[in-house]
């Protein structure tokens, strides 16, 4: 229950903040490159450290990142028949695999593992649907939303509640 109303008041600070919605959208599609890849592996930390130092949401892309791993969990399957076609049914690719494993630290992107490759994959292919979804969506919310949100009955009872003002007081 707590961590459900700390993701609700995150996405909420998050929608309502200063940052532009690129930036949001941004953040977004970086948290989905780390949260769709089960295992740690080197395009991880790449993926962190670009949310670092780009300009970017960082609350939206570890938000992202807590989202897409749940996602991740569902498209394992798929991200499995990914990398297995990719690693194993695509002959052509064969040579380029053994040259990649042999270089000095690409074999730490354990790119060789299905699920890594497909997962990689697929963030690959969602990274426009992803960026530009989530824009539209921080400018519509903004737009048509989030005045009516606000005046939602349980967000203001919520925000009159002790136990808001507590949490709100040890959470920040």
């Amino acid at each position: 229950m707590l961590l459900l109303i700390k993701i609700l008041k995150k996405t909420m600070a998050i929608l309502n903040s200063n940052a532009t919605p690129s930036q949001i959208a941004g953040g977004v599609v970086l948290g989905s490159f780390i949260g769709l890849a089960p295992f740690f592996c080197l395009h991880k930390l790449f993926v962190f450290l670009l949310i670092i130092f780009l300009n970017v949401n960082m609350g939206s892309a570890f938000l992202s990142i807590l989202i897409f791993s749940v996602i991740g969990l569902l498209v394992d399957p798929l991200a499995h028949q990914i990398g297995y076609a990719l690693l194993v049914k695509t002959s052509a690719l064969a040579d380029m695999w053994t040259a990649l494993y042999n270089m000095p630290i690409v074999p730490f992107t354990r790119f060789y593992n299905t699920i890594i490759l497909g997962s990689f994959v697929i963030a690959l292919i969602l990274i426009l649907p992803v960026f530009f979804g989530t824009k539209k969506f921080v400018v519509y919310y903004r737009e048509h939303l989030a005045k009516k949100v606000e005046n939602w009955k349980i967000i203001k009872v919520f925000k009159l509640s002790g136990f808001y003002k507590l949490y709100s007081k040890f959470s920040d």
